[in-house]
Parts: structure tokens; C-alpha cells; sequence
């Protein structure tokens, strides 16, 4: 059974939270582009890069189960358009990827890794989407970079019922799991800004069987309403992940004031996007999570509310927390410990109780030593 099979088997899953919203507020301002989250891939990419690891991997600190790869600015069109390093854009996949990649191997944590296949034209533009016949080969070239390294593609934001298609059948082709996020307006109505339902959204892309069905980058309130409609398609796994934005007018894009002119909420504190998520879980939502303006600190709030302390930690971490808590008793701790350390010559990095777990649990449940318990083998 693969990772993906087993985390998603059932229970509820968190999301991580925005990725390019976030990676503009940790770049130095006299480092900023048009374009932050593509053009920041270049600075460093045998290394991929200090930011893009450094927001996954606060993400997977801060308790989420999927990270999602930084590849929603990096369509190559736009890169061309707004930068002039279209010629870089494989360059750009796949340090996107791989930092990705490395985040979860450095953590040590089962962690999903989540390909991101982003609106082509421009998010929240049902106008300027297209046809299916020229967005699927460009679809294709992104799945076909991101294919290695995913455990599922998560495609995002779609704006219309054949957007969704679109990049739902090029995902679908490379044979691994395939969700689909729409993007609906903030009127009440849960249409999508095409003005076409969540129903007819569905059933575009239902003949692909994909395995989940979400909303984004709307308001909190807006996922609540949704995600009635998400539930009834039949899908195993649904949900949404909000936005803080005020408000999407009609006809943004980002060339003209950018993210900015879209606003920010003030009320929206991890507490109470916290308390608008549990309304989704209420309603049997299997996914949480953020869309842009929605942090880490607000995905540590639900992780520390809604889920089990040791989700997500490494088998070492478990440990140390168990101990921590209680959870496990005094004499079958130590007789675990003693029969570690009696199966092994000495504590190393890979094995399943770390020496800082054992010297973790030792120190604060006043047990023998790690060197004790070693010596006594």
C-alpha cells in the first residue's frame, strides 16, 4: 500500500496554507519580482533554494499532512510574459519539485506531497481560460515534469467546468491520484465564476473518477456553503481550503495593483478561521486547509484543534511525545528501551527510536539513562 493509500484511507487530512502569498512576505523587498514565487526558483536551485524549503517545511512543523509544490506562478506563458525567462521554465519545475521533495525527506514525517496544476490565464478569469484543445498539451508538459516527484495532483482554483477538465485529464494520464479544486464566487450561490453550478463542474470531469473534490481560494464562509453541494458527488474525499482576501473583483489580475488590491482581513485569526473549518468537519469534510493569506500559524491552530498530537510526527517524535504525555507506562517504557538498545550496538539516526527520543524520554520521566539502559544490554 502505497503512502498516499494509507494516509487517505480515512480520517481528515490538513492542507497546507498559502505558498506563493506566503513566499512574497518572506523575499527581501529589494528582491521582489513580478513574479516571486517562479523567478525565486533561479536564486538557487542545486539547493532549491532557502525560501521555498524553509515555508514547506514550516507547514510540516506546524502539523500538515500535504505540502503543496510551489508551481502556481511558474506556467510558462506567464513566465515569459512577466519575467522573459520563459527558456528557464523546466529549470523553474523542477527546483519547485524537488524542494518539495527534500522538505519531507528532511523532516522525517509522512507527508504528502501534492502537485499543483494551476488556471493557465490568470486565476479567477473564466474569461480568458480557453479551449480544452490548448490547454491540455500545456497541462500535459506539467504533469509530465511533476510526475516523479507527486503523490497526486491537486488541480486548483479552476475557474470553469472545462478548465477543471483539462487539467484533470493530464493529471489523470500520468496514473496517480487526481483532486479537483473549483474556484466559486462569494455571493451565496456556490457557482463558479463561470457561473456554471458545482454540479455541472462535476460532471465534467466524473467520467475520470477523480479522488477529490474541493473548493479554493474563497472566502471561509463561502466553503461552508459549498460544501454541501462537494459532498453529494460522491468522491471519498472533499472539502475546501478559504482565503482571507476582502474581496476577488470582477476582471483582477495581477498585473494591475497585484495581490494587494485584493485586500486583507483583519478578523480572520487562526482562531477564528479554526472555528469556520470546523463547520466544514461538521458537515463531513475529509480536507482542511489554507489558500493565500492563510498562514502557517492558522494551520497550527486546526492541527492543534482538530487532530490527534502525534499525526503526522516522525517515529521518533511519536515516541518522545508518548512519553511525554504519559502514554505509555513507566516499566514498558523502559523495557522498551532496553530492548532497543539490546538489539543494536549503538543508537543511530535511522533507527525507529532515536537517541534524542530515548535521552528526550529519559530526562523527563527520570527513567535510567540511554548510557544505562546501554549498559546493562
Amino acid at each position: 500500500m502505497s503512502l498516499y493509500e494509507r494516509m487517505t484511507a480515512d480520517g481528515v487530512l490538513l492542507l497546507d496554507g498559502e505558498v506563493g502569498g506566503g513566499l512574497r512576505k518572506l523575499v527581501p523587498e529589494q528582491e521582489t519580482t513580478k513574479l516571486v514565487p517562479a523567478s525565486i526558483l533561479l536564486e538557487d536551485p542545486e539547493n532549491v533554494g532557502p525560501w521555498v524549503y524553509s515555508l514547506h517545511q514550516a507547514y510540516i512543523q506546524a502539523g500538515a499532512q500535504i505540502i503543496t509544490t510551489n508551481t502556481y506562478a511558474t506556467v510558462q506563458a506567464r513566465v515569459e510574459e512577466l519575467l522573459g525567462m520563459g527558456d528557464r521554465w523546466e529549470e523553474m519545475m523542477t527546483a519547485a519539485c524537488r524542494m518539495a521533495a527534500k522538505a519531507r525527506e528532511d523532516s522525517g514525517r509522512n507527508v504528502l506531497i501534492a502537485g499543483c496544476l494551476p488556471p493557465l490565464n490568470g486565476s479567477f478569469r473564466p474569461d480568458k481560460v480557453g479551449p480544452v484543445e490548448d490547454l491540455l498539451p500545456v497541462y500535459r508538459k506539467h504533469v509530465a515534469f511533476m510526475a516523479e516527484y507527486v503523490d497526486f495532483f491537486l488541480c486548483e482554483t479552476m475557474s470553469t467546468a472545462l478548465e477543471g477538465l483539462a487539467a484533470a485529464s493530464a493529471a489523470a494520464e500520468s496514473g496517480k491520484p487526481v483532486w479537483v479544486s473549483w474556484n466559486v464566487l462569494d455571493d451565496g450561490s456556490a457557482r463558479l465564476r463561470s457561473g456554471e453550478t458545482l454540479q455541472q463542474a462535476w460532471e465534467a470531469v466524473a467520467e475520470l473518477k477523480p479522488d477529490g473534490v474541493l473548493v479554493n481560494c474563497v472566502m471561509p464562509e463561502t466553503v461552508e456553503i459549498a460544501i454541501t453541494s462537494l459532498a453529494q458527488m460522491g468522491p471519498r474525499i472533499f472539502g475546501g481550503y478559504g482565503n482571507g482576501f476582502t474581496c476577488i473583483p470582477e476582471g483582477w489580475v495581477v498585473e494591475r495593483g497585484g495581490i494587494a488590491a485584493l485586500g486583507k482581513r483583519r478578523d480572520l485569526t487562526p482562531e477564528l478561521y479554526a472555528d469556520m473549518a470546523q463547520s466544514w468537519l461538521d458537515a463531513g469534510a475529509r480536507v482542511v486547509g489554507g489558500c493565500c493569506e492563510v498562514g502557517p500559524e492558522h494551520i497550527s491552530e486546526m492541527h492543534d484543534r482538530f487532530f490527534d498530537k502525534l499525526t503526522n510526527l516522525n517515529p521518533s517524535e511519536k515516541v518522545c511525545l508518548e512519553f511525554n504525555q504519559g502514554s505509555v507506562s513507566s516499566q514498558a517504557s523502559t523495557e522498551l528501551f532496553a530492548l532497543n538498545a539490546a538489539s543494536t550496538s549503538s543508537y543511530s539516526s535511522d533507527n525507529a527510536l532515536s537517541e534524542l527520543s530515548a535521552r528526550c524520554f529519559c530526562a523527563s520521566h527520570n527513567r535510567p539513562s540511554l548510557d544505562e539502559i546501554a549498559f546493562h544490554k
